[in-house]
């Protein structure tokens, strides 16, 4: 089970259902990540994705469950 304030990288496995937010690109600095693009919901069993409006791997931290 996922805890709040965990983070997870692009290409894993969601462990838990609810909403994150974008913690920054998983390679150092990349483009400028826009308000709506910040926080995600991502249910139980998907893929974390990458950034939508770069493509490039991001870091995402649960804020709080679905």
């Amino acid at each position: 089970m996922a805890n709040i304030g965990d983070v997870f990288s692009t290409g894993q496995t969601c462990q838990e259902s609810g909403v994150y937010e974008y913690s920054g690109h998983a390679n150092g600095p990349g483009c400028s990540v826009s308000p709506e693009q910040r926080e995600i919901p991502l249910a139980k069993g998907n893929t974390f994705p990458p950034v939508r409006g770069c493509g490039h791997a991001a870091r995402w931290k649960l804020i709080r469950y679905a």
